[in-house]
């Protein structure tokens, strides 16, 4: 945790008389049961702080004589304490032996509460990981990291970002509907999903990064807009009184290389700083014919501290781009690709990277493949917090960031027979040819054509938000009460332009356009398509929207007595959509050599307002009680909703609704020396969900809404974390569900009953990891049941495991080598079907198009830490 945050807790909390200074001095060791030095442990001797040495001794000299209250914390164990009274003069010797916190109980977390307090304490689900135990399982992305979050189940196969994630079953269309993903407690933007952006493009995993807090369930509702399922937060490093540097390097197989730095220190009296970043480069597990990803972000913060206080302000400059993987064919009822297709292939291609388009009244548009998914930006932070005496403290941060995200891909729709193809057109003479190769037709031994599309979208968008709060600490009638009263403001705009066109390609690894020729009775030609277009133009939008939310939020934390704390908290909100977009109609380009530029979308100069406003409120109650010193046992219960996402007004009128939600949980945590477990059973309930989806009906592309009228999961989630011997150690993480829909008519037929799309009832995470000497290994495994590409249930996405596996040896004190084995054994799994197919039944074919997880990478990194 920040220094600046334990500091605050234990001077607030644990306040020792103040008594003449002196001398004396304070000095022991801290050491684990068995006796090893802990080093970097925290030594808290009221107002006063020290860190132990890498042989865990600690000395703190100038301590005031009389009573006095020592702490000591490190993060993975139990907080040591001890009252004691200093002598005038001499040393004082104070040895702590702490336990293992397997669960990491006693670490302070600041996400998913107005006031910072223990795991154990808590009454909410919570998960955290510091900056060693992310670096451990060598996550590719954002996603990936989220794995280890029970109640989540997440897609990663899309590549670096763009990953999906369901939390407790709330059914979603991708993207991270319910959850808000945060950095240093303020939302990377405050919708949590939109049309070609998933929250994830906002932020990187990288060596600034010190941890990471997730927390579920009801209570999240009240700590995020839009956040009923849960909250993400990646806390940031933050400057040191001493000076620290974090840097690695990191190689991989199919061209990764990467560099990472964090550097971190003082900079003057009570000013410090933190500043690092990273740079990528990658040619990609699936060689899509350019660079798959490349660049980075750069981060940093300055922090002043005050007796009563600090400010911080923070910087944030993203450049990056990143491929965006898409469903492949594969051979329909099995898990192998269709003939001539790699286990690592993907329908990306050079050919159609920056190839033009023509646009009605002139010009052309063009289509930046390689960039993908791109974002060039940045963003702003400030924090301020303040204590104003008498219990109260005062805390706002304000967030402005600015980011222009373009989203770029091969969209396959549906695979065909040539013959098939051109019956469509003529029953005469038709030929094929390569738009780009003085070769034979029909190159690929499948014998098979791609009806794709090829997508570009830009989206630039702005965010500012502001968020106040005061708390005030008090006794009444016995109890102890924590009140928070505060606000949030944000404001945001998006823009939104799409051209998106259909192109026919031969089914490859890195495609080639195609070109289909007929024949009239006269031997004249007639181009169906014109240099691999079907249809420049399918689909154009071109619209700006922008939205204003404000809400009001209040909590209590009382605690009743030693055991027992009661949690209430209160947020209303609203939210007004304005969405203005450009009506479109389809032009012929007049090129009567081929019917490619027969119907080309475009803008007609006129244009549609959209205009709603909402008004919502969510409340929570949760009760945590302390058993003993080893188990706790706890209650929420909330209700929370969920604002339609401003992009739904692009095709979704005025009559729009908000989603409700209610969730009921209860859990027990429990911790010894060895063994660390939580459980948690949740049931979550959702009304009025929009599914809204891009599909293919009769060769168009269109966006389908349906509205869900109510949908219920009730499921378990369990962690469990043990150390039979030293230095081995198990961690498991599993969450059995059963989400389904309760009461959803979609095209005239019932659903009700049926699972949820996409959604796995059984996920595992399996982590073993063992340690001797200077050499550590570990071993990760994943597991997802079966689930359904579509409502109907009708395609089944088969179960599939994933095994990843690590190892590091320490060359010295500061430096150490790793090396991680990513999908070890090359598993293949799929995490989607075909979207824009599935829904209409046209996925029962002898090719099924579906994503699949990453391919086998190899990844070998040196990280220096001095």
């Amino acid at each position: 945790m920040h220094g600046t945050v334990v500091r605050f807790l234990v001077v607030a909390l644990l306040l020792a008389p103040v008594g003449a200074w002196a001398d004396a001095t304070i000095s022991g060791t801290v050491t684990t049961e068995d006796g090893a030095p802990i080093a970097g442990a925290s030594v808290f001797i009221g107002d006063l702080e020290t860190l132990t040495a890498a042989n865990g001794t600690y000395s703190q000299p100038g301590v005031p004589a009389g009573p006095n209250f020592v702490v000591v914390f490190k993060e993975g164990f139990r907080t040591g304490s001890r009252d004691v009274t200093v002598p005038a003069t001499g040393t004082l010797t104070e040895d702590f032996r702490l336990a293992l916190d397997l669960l990491y109980s006693d670490t302070l977390v600041v996400t998913g509460t107005r006031n910072p307090q223990t795991k154990r304490e808590s009454s909410v689900s919570i998960t955290t990981m510091n900056a060693e135990q992310i670096e451990e399982r060598a996550p590719r992305s954002t996603a990936d990291l989220l794995r280890v979050i029970p109640g989540f189940y997440v897609e990663s196969s899309g590549g670096e970002v763009g990953g999906n994630l369901w939390a407790r079953g709330l059914p979603a269309d991708g993207s991270y509907r319910y959850v808000a993903l945060m950095e240093d407690g303020m939302p990377v933007f405050d919708a949590t999903e939109l049309f070609f952006v998933n929250a994830d493009i906002f932020i990187r995993f990288d060596e600034n990064v010190q941890e990471m807090e997730a927390v579920r369930g009801g209570n999240a509702a009240l700590y995020g807009s839009n956040a009923p399922g849960g909250v993400v937060n990646l806390i940031s490093k933050s400057g040191t009184n001493e000076p620290h540097t974090d840097l690695s390097f990191k190689v991989g197989t199919d061209g990764l290389y990467r560099v990472g730095l964090n550097h971190r220190g003082p900079l003057a009296d009570d000013w410090t700083y933190s500043v690092g970043g990273f740079y990528r480069f990658d040619d990609g597990v699936r060689d899509p014919g350019y660079p798959a990803s490349r660049g980075g972000q750069i981060k940093g913060n300055l922090t002043r501290t005050f007796a009563d206080g600090y400010i911080r302000g923070s910087f944030k400059v993203l450049d990056d781009s990143n491929v965006f993987y898409l469903p492949v064919p594969f051979q329909a009822g099995g898990l192998s690709p269709v003939a001539g297709f790699p286990d690592d292939g993907t329908l990306h291609t050079p050919e159609g990277n920056h190839v033009r388009a023509p646009r009605p009244g002139g010009g052309f548009v063009d289509l930046p493949l390689e960039d993908g998914q791109t974002q060039e930006g940045f963003s702003l932070m400030l924090d301020f917090s303040k204590s104003l005496g008498g219990g109260w403290l005062l805390q706002d941060t304000a967030r402005y960031m600015d980011v222009d995200h373009s989203w770029n891909a091969v969209v396959p729709f549906d695979t065909i027979r040539p013959t098939d193809f051109a019956r469509g057109f003529t029953g005469g003479p038709f030929e094929y040819s390569y738009t780009n190769h003085n070769e034979p037709f029909n190159a690929a031994p499948n014998n098979l054509l791609l009806l794709a599309g090829l997508w570009h979208v830009e989206k630039p968008m702005e965010n500012f938000s502001n968020q106040l709060q005061l708390t005030k600490t008090f006794e009444t009638d016995g109890l102890s009460h924590n009140l928070t009263l505060g606000s949030y403001f944000g404001t945001y705009t998006v823009g939104n332009t799409w051209y998106f066109n259909d192109i026919l390609t031969d089914v490859r690894t890195q495609p080639r356009f195609v070109d289909l020729t007929i024949f009239d009775g006269a031997g004249n030609p007639l181009g169906i398509t014109e240099n691999g277009f079907r249809r420049y133009g399918s689909l154009f939008v071109n619209a700006n929207g922008d939205v204003d939310l404000f809400a009001f939020f209040a909590g209590d934390q009382i605690q009743v007595n030693d055991r027992l704390r009661v949690d209430l908290g209160l947020r209303y909100e609203e939210n007004t959509f304005r969405q203005f977009d450009e009506l479109t109609a389809n032009f012929n380009l007049g090129d009567p050599t081929t019917l490619a530029d027969d119907a080309v979308g475009g803008g007609t100069g006129a244009t549609r307002n959209a205009k709603q406003s909402f008004e919502e409120t969510a409340v929570s109650v949760g009760l945590n009680y302390l058993v003993n010193d080893n188990v706790a046992i706890w209650g929420r219960a909330g209700t929370g909703f969920k604002m339609p996402i401003l992009d739904n007004y692009l095709f979704g009128g005025n009559n729009l609704e908000a989603e409700s939600l209610l969730q009921y949980e209860v859990g027990a945590r429990f911790g010894s020396p060895r063994l660390g477990a939580n459980a948690t059973l949740y049931f979550v309930q959702v009304e009025d969900f929009p599914s809204q989806d891009a599909r293919v009906i009769d060769g168009r592309t269109v966006f389908v809404t349906a509205f869900v009228g109510q949908a219920e999961t009730t499921g378990i989630e369990l962690e469990l974390v043990a150390e039979p011997v030293q230095n081995f150690r198990v961690n498991l993480v599993a969450t059995l569900q059963e989400p389904e829909y309760t009461d959803f008519i979609e095209g005239g037929q019932s659903l009700n009953g049926k699972s949820i799309r996409r959604i796995a009832e059984e996920i595992i995470d399996l982590s073993l990891s063992y340690g001797w000497d200077r050499f550590s290994i570990g071993a990760n495994w994943n597991y997802y049941g079966d689930r359904f590409a579509n409502n109907a249930n009708t395609i089944v996405l088969p179960s599939f495991d994933v095994t990843n596996l690590t190892a590091s040896y320490e060359l010295s004190a500061n430096a150490r080598l790793s090396l991680a084995l990513l999908n070890a054994f090359d598993d293949v799994g799929l995490t989607e079907g075909n979207p824009r197919l599935d829904e209409a039944g046209r996925a029962a074919g002898a090719v099924y198009l579906a994503r699949p997880v990453l391919p086998r990478r190899a990844t070998l990194a040196i990280d220096f830490s001095f």
